[in-house]
């Protein structure tokens, strides 16, 4: 189990060593902090050996199980010169600017790709393999956009957002106009979505279930909403099911975001 806190510390508790041995009181807990400024989002890659954590601090850093150290792998950089030879050089755009959220691209093993939305409203895929790129930069949404979750098939993301809406993409059409802007931190404007669901209110998360059949999405108008088979749909949706739920948590606690069980597939999803 493990979590971020707004210190920039990630913590990392062994269940299975809590109350084992006399000779420590961490019942099993391992505290780093690797960032320093709040944790935004931390995610277990597929063999559960990596551990990809984000923060508003601009860095993406990843933990190693066998080393019990974390490496900065990827930040954002304004257009100092100093940062020229960084890969996310001039992203960062000032004060008002931030890294909100961490998907790890399913794609690719050991924390080697992954997604991440910003406060801008954009949306940037980075691949760390070879040489390292950043393989799209989409202006998605005029506001922060909270979430970020790639279906099972791949191709198709939702975001979510102060914006008030969930929209799915077909990631395969980023990137298309990268000839076009100028300048390689600059984000294109060209992307159209193929699939929304207006929530009334700010949207904290949207996740698709593990079997990609249905979309988790949890509103600030206290409602969690699940839509089933959104991405096969077009055009303006609604939900399948709600629920309602006070999504209120307050100032000092994190933004709630239900989440699906991972162990759970197919028909015992719900």
């Amino acid at each position: 189990v493990c979590a971020g806190d707004k210190l920039g510390h990630v913590g990392i508790w062994n269940v299975d060593g809590y109350g084992v041995g006399t000779g420590s009181d961490s019942d099993g807990v391992h505290l780093f902090k690797p960032h320093n400024r709040p944790v935004v989002q931390v995610e277990w890659d597929k063999t559960g050996m990596k551990l990809l954590s984000a923060s508003y601090d601009g860095s993406v850093r990843r933990f190693d199980i066998a080393s019990q150290k974390f490496e900065q792998i990827f930040a954002t950089y304004d257009d100092s010169e100093c940062h020229k030879n960084h890969l996310g050089y001039g992203i960062d755009t000032g004060h008002s600017y931030w890294v909100q959220y961490l998907c790890m691209d399913h794609r690719s093993d050991g924390g080697q790709s992954f997604f991440m939305s910003t406060s801008a409203g954009t949306v940037m895929h980075v691949d760390l393999r070879d040489k390292g790129r950043i393989t799209f930069h989409e202006k998605l949404s005029e506001k922060k956009i909270n979430s970020i979750s790639l279906h099972p098939n791949g191709s198709t993301m939702a975001t979510a957002g102060l914006d008030n809406t969930v929209r799915l993409w077909d990631v395969r059409t980023f990137g298309s106009a990268k000839k076009k802007v100028s300048n390689a931190w600059e984000p294109s404007t060209s992307a159209k979505s193929f699939a929304s669901q207006n929530a009334g209110k700010s949207v904290n998360s949207a996740f698709f279930s593990p079997s990609g059949k249905s979309l988790l999405t949890t509103t600030m108008a206290n409602y969690l909403d699940i839509t089933a088979d959104f991405h096969l749909g077009k055009g303006v949706t609604k939900p399948s099911t709600r629920i309602r739920h006070n999504n209120m948590t307050g100032r000092w606690l994190s933004t709630f975001m239900a989440q699906w069980h991972p162990g759970l597939h197919g028909n015992n999803e719900m």
